[in-house]
């Protein structure tokens, strides 16, 4: 063989390892990256979950009392500010807006009932029993900013930017908030709802100091354990509802990177998937849902077909959730089930600025 022979053989061999190279590193990658149909569901799937979400949106029309609001769990209780929330934000996460949707009238009650609530203070005061006034108030912030990027109104900005000066007022020394408006203790449950009112004012371009946010990443930091996951409190021991609260919070206050986040989503992930194994099954659902989803594709996949079918599965024939270990929550109506079932769902859409990335 003479040398331009073996020079071309050469060649040929070293375009042949280089394309071994090529594929095998395809080949990890594809190995790291979840198929399509696991990141994104299909046609057919996703007329599925339309239907289950425009089902349950049906059912929270009918119980919706004629003033606006919607019935709580203790029977015959007045109305209180974060089932309303709830209730709100369900149609907006479908796109249900005032003046547009077939839910319309249903969404403008809502608003201006939830409008009618706020005290001199600027507390969207529930008339009920409350859980906690900062919490509701949260909720009802959170859904009344989402509808004013729809209504746009001058009032109703006057009212959400009081809103949100409230909870700016009430965050304490640590950078939390508890269930009363003014500085005391603090947890990660009540401050979580704070920072996510908080992103959606950011959002709306409604002023949020920027003190106020370094400061909630603080105490949101605070409650994260070494070795993985989230407390109620700095120092306890980590849960899967705070879990999924604390890793959303520092994803919505920028520390997408921080090993919290990660080390919290592995800890949901490896927990059995039961709703009997959790007494928060929508409440945490609600957070990790997003967590998963602002991590990014391989973190969304692993997560989101497993609640997707458990909540297709379970729905009730009359579009309600049954309340899957948080009936106290829930009452007759089934409201706050199915408000964080279709929730869940909503994420798959897109409409609410929570729901993307």
């Amino acid at each position: 063989m003479n040398r331009k022979q073996l020079d071309a053989r050469s060649a040929r061999s070293r375009v042949a390892i280089a394309l071994c190279l090529v594929l095998a590193a395809c080949a990890r990658a594809l190995a790291a990256e979840p198929p399509v149909e696991e990141a994104v569901p299909d046609a057919h799937e996703m007329l599925r979950v339309e239907a289950a979400v425009d089902r349950a949106l049906d059912h929270l029309a009918r119980r919706q009392n004629e003033e606006g609001w919607w019935p709580q769990a203790v029977n015959g209780a007045g109305p209180n500010n974060g089932i309303n929330g709830f209730g709100l934000l369900a149609f907006l996460g479908r796109g249900h807006t005032p003046g547009r949707g077939p839910h319309q009238n249903t969404v403008g009650r809502a608003v201006n009932y939830i409008l009618s609530t706020q005290n001199e203070q600027g507390l969207y005061a529930s008339p009920g029993p409350s859980q906690g006034p900062m919490y509701e108030h949260a909720l009802a912030t959170l859904s009344l900013i989402e509808a004013y990027g729809a209504v746009g109104s001058l009032d109703m900005r006057r009212s959400v930017q009081k809103a949100i000066d409230l909870i700016v007022a009430s965050q304490n020394d640590q950078g939390g908030w508890r269930y009363q408006p003014h500085k005391a203790d603090a947890d990660l449950s009540v401050t979580v709802m704070q920072v996510v009112a908080l992103r959606a004012a950011i959002n709306a371009r409604l002023n949020v100091p920027q003190a106020t946010t370094d400061k909630a990443i603080q105490y949101v930091k605070s409650c994260a354990s070494p070795a993985g996951g989230f407390s109620y409190q700095p120092g306890g021991g980590p849960n899967c509802a705070q879990t999924a609260a604390g890793s959303l919070c520092m994803q919505l206050l920028g520390q997408f990177d921080d090993p919290s986040v990660l080390k919290g989503l592995q800890l949901l992930q490896n927990k059995p998937y039961n709703s009997g194994l959790d007494p928060y099954f929508y409440y945490t659902n609600y957070y990790a849902m997003q967590a998963h989803f602002q991590a990014g594709e391989t973190q969304w996949a692993i997560w989101h077909p497993r609640v997707r079918k458990f909540l297709l599965d379970t729905q009730n024939e009359d579009g309600s959730w049954p309340g899957h270990g948080e009936e106290r929550l829930n009452g007759p109506a089934m409201t706050y089930s199915t408000a964080l079932g279709a929730m869940c769902l909503e994420v798959y859409m897109h409409y609410l600025p929570a729901y993307q990335r």
